[in-house]
């Protein structure tokens, strides 16, 4: 076997496999970037979970609870609760959307009464409503970041295509939500 005959030998040997490994790291990031939406994924015996968002949340959220609760003690339920609960039962992220719109109303709310303004639509949709309850005290470093926690979940809850939430996943949402919301009206 000469030189030349070898060469082409190795390259059809790697051909395939090297065509592979192109393919799979032009598709790496887009992949990557769908796993958050994906609740289940099971391959053979292997099983994982990707709908750990929401434990993750609260499990910071338990962290910082005891800096919320010392601040305000919020009803077992309140009413707007009891409503979102409602919802969450016939629509899991319908009630995640009305979650997140009570939400930010009460931050636009307390970030206007530092102008002694009526409330205004300055702040929707903006992302620096949660920094600007930080600069006034409103909330702390942990609260803004399950502020921005929320608002990235709900973003995922209004705009991924056949997102399937379950009606836990809507109630815990609603939960942090409603804790954060009686914090802010307490201030």
């Amino acid at each position: 076997m000469d030189a030349l005959t070898f060469a082409a030998e190795t390259i059809k040997a790697l051909a395939w496999p090297v065509a592979v490994v192109l393919v799979a790291l032009m598709v790496r990031k887009p992949v990557i970037e769908l796993l958050p939406f994906l609740r289940k994924l099971k391959y053979k015996e292997i099983e994982l979970e990707f709908s750990k968002e929401l434990a993750q949340l609260k499990s910071e959220f338990a962290a910082t609870e005891s800096t919320i609760s010392q601040k305000s003690q919020p009803p077992a339920l309140s009413t707007s609760s009891n409503r979102l609960l409602n919802i969450a039962s016939i629509s899991a992220s319908a009630a995640i959307l009305e979650a997140w719109s009570e939400l930010e109303s009460v931050s636009m709310a307390v970030a206007s009464s530092f102008w002694n303004q009526p409330p205004s639509d300055v702040f929707k949709n903006d992302l620096r409503l949660g920094n600007y309850l930080l600069k006034c005290k409103v909330i702390d470093e942990k609260q803004l970041a399950i502020f921005n926690k929320l608002h990235e979940l709900r973003n995922k809850a209004a705009h991924a295509i056949n997102l399937n939430l379950s009606e836990a996943e809507a109630r815990t949402y609603i939960e942090l939500a409603s804790s954060l919301i009686a914090h802010i009206r307490a201030t």
